[in-house]
């Protein structure tokens, strides 16, 4: 039951971002493999710190049903399925994709996009801003 709960979340994960990499620029998809994907779930709940995503270990699990909290103190509540999502607040907006086996990726910008942060490991903001462009949390459309 478990190794089908993981296969169907697995699949869910890289549906969901492949349809996101469609919609951003069918030309450049982010490309996880099922094997990309594959991560169990975390099994404590300790809030995600957007600062700390930026390191070069890869995770060993995948977060959910946490808070993500970014350096300015804002917070996101992390579904309890790994996947993306994003909101805007007191002149920020503020954008979480998880990308599998290379963990999340967040990043904040300001109204204007004039100023950019972006956290997570190299591989997981290589593949995101290859995938979706390095104004990822600027596009008003994204999901």
């Amino acid at each position: 039951m478990k190794l089908l709960a993981g296969l169907l979340t697995a699949v869910l994960v890289v549906t969901v971002l492949l349809v996101l990499a469609v919609r951003a620029d069918p030309d450049v998809p982010l490309s996880l493999s099922g094997a990309d994907a594959r991560i169990p779930y975390c099994t404590t709940y300790e809030p995600v710190i957007v600062a700390d995503l930026t390191t070069d270990t890869l995770p060993t699990c995948a977060p959910h049903g946490v808070e993500m909290r970014f350096p300015d103190g804002y917070v996101i509540d992390l579904p309890d399925e790994p996947g993306t999502g994003g909101r805007s607040d007191g002149g920020h907006d503020y954008t979480y994709v998880d990308v599998g086996a290379f963990g999340m990726y967040a990043a904040r910008a300001d109204h204007a996009c004039e100023q950019i942060e972006q956290w997570g490991t190299p591989e997981a903001i290589r593949r995101v801003t290859e995938a979706f462009g390095d104004d990822y949390v600027c596009v008003p459309d994204r999901p």
